[in-house]
């Protein structure tokens, strides 16, 4: 064998190991991080479901929501040896199919042979992880594995683990384990002394204000999101699709955070941001919806084609967004009321639309195949104009889909209303948010 030969053949061999020494640098890192003492809060989740069998667990959510905090809590929970790894470290750059192995000839290196279970934060990361994560099933390992892209829940990845896995959608703190951090546990609200009442309200508008981000609540600094809108957007969404018309995308997501629960169609956007391809516009709403930066919902039809080229209502992923990134000439409370108890019906799994005939009405529940509930949202009915606009909205819907009961969900107002056969209920938002928490 030629010198020069032998130089290359030794180069590359040098290389491999020193990919594997990264990699094991790497990992030994992330293991102490992880082990770090923390006061984490507990989610209003069931993790026995997720902690029983076999299935790989996927956590999917925006990012800042507490995924990593939820892989601690989960493993508190585990006695098996544990193994964490966050491919959105820096140093996983260069990663590539063939150190999947290395990770798994590492861990056993670090643990030996006893059972281990894998927590694997920010998956997305890295390229065929799905066929990874699958193999490591088929070995009956048990795999935690977190994300934040929705691209995790899709089709494509359903069909390399159907059957093996279950979701777990996170969204930032709900209002009751927003009231968790802040000390306040077990509440009844039926047995709480006006003083406490008075607290608790106090709280929620806090929490209107401020969102449901960990530690834009722990540290009391709402700022924060404006650089978690920031680094999501650039990082997620405009360097992964290779966005050319960035200020054209800005433009449309700074006008729907402005116009939180307004109908609007790909033609309206289509004039605010001069982009002449209607497609790409969809394009671009479906990318903001994967890195669950904004949801969007249509106007239920029993007609699915009808559905379809409905118009969309947008919803932020924070209401803190709608301080930080949103452009109000004035505060539109009541929208962003709505958008709190958008997020918290998506936190409960629902399937939402919006109705809109003569009148309108803010949200369609559906359940398999029926209408299950519907809702209106209101800052206020002291004004008799808003009041009948609001019931009439909802009597509607209620007499379309022949529901008995409605629902209100308003700042303050508390009321039953009976018109003829209809009930309707008028029920502070934060009453409804502690009475309807589970995930």
């Amino acid at each position: 064998m030629s010198n020069s030969k032998e130089r290359f053949i030794n180069k590359r061999v040098l290389c491999i190991s020193m990919e594997k020494e990264k990699l094991r640098q790497i990992l030994t890192d992330q293991q102490k991080f992880y082990k770090k003492q923390e006061d984490l809060i507990e989610r209003t989740i069931d993790l026995a479901y997720y902690l029983k069998g076999n299935e790989i667990i996927i956590v999917s959510g925006i990012r800042r929501c507490g995924k990593s905090s939820l892989l601690k809590l989960i493993s508190k929970k585990i006695q098996t040896k544990k193994i964490f790894i966050n491919f959105d470290d820096i140093r996983f750059v260069d990663f590539t199919v063939d150190n999947f192995q290395d990770i798994e000839d590492l861990i056993i290196e670090m643990v030996g042979t006893e059972k281990v279970t894998y927590f694997l934060d920010e998956i997305h990361n890295v390229d065929l992880w799905q066929k990874w994560v699958n193999n490591l099933y088929a070995k009956n390992i048990k795999v935690f594995v977190t994300g934040s892209n929705s691209t995790l829940l899709s089709s494509e990845i359903a069909s390399y683990l159907t059957g093996r896995n279950k979701v777990i959608q996170l969204f930032p703190f709900s209002f009751k384990e927003y009231l968790h951090m802040k000390g306040m546990k077990n509440l009844t609200v039926q047995k709480l002394a006006s003083s406490e009442l008075a607290r608790l309200y106090s709280l929620f508008m806090e929490y209107f204000t401020k969102g449901g981000f960990p530690l834009v609540i722990k540290n009391d600094d709402l700022e924060l999101t404006r650089q978690y809108f920031d680094d999501i957007l650039n990082k997620d969404v405009i360097n992964r699709y290779k966005i050319k018309e960035v200020k054209e995308l800005k433009d449309i997501i700074l006008y729907l955070f402005t116009n939180i629960g307004s109908c609007n169609s790909y033609s309206t956007l289509k004039k605010i941001s001069d982009i002449k391809s209607l497609s790409t516009i969809k394009n671009y709403i479906d990318y903001l919806q994967n890195v669950y930066l904004l949801y969007a919902i249509r106007r239920f039809d029993y007609s699915i084609k009808k559905q379809k080229i409905s118009s969309l209502k947008t919803y932020a992923g924070d209401t803190s967004f709608l301080k930080t990134v949103a452009f109000n000439f004035s505060e539109n409370k009541g929208k962003r009321l709505e958008n709190v108890v958008f997020l918290q019906l998506k936190r409960q799994g629902h399937d939402i639309y919006y109705h809109h005939e003569k009148k309108e009405c803010d949200f369609v529940i559906k359940e398999h195949v029926n209408i299950k509930e519907v809702i209106q949202v209101s800052l206020s009915l002291q004004n008799p104009i808003t009041k009948t606009r609001e019931v009439d909205g909802l009597l509607e819907a209620m007499k379309k889909y022949t529901l008995d009961k409605g629902l209100i969900l308003t700042m303050e107002d508390e009321d039953i209303i009976q018109k003829g056969d209809k009930k309707i209920i008028i029920k502070p938002v934060w009453k409804w948010l502690l009475e309807h928490e589970h995930y």
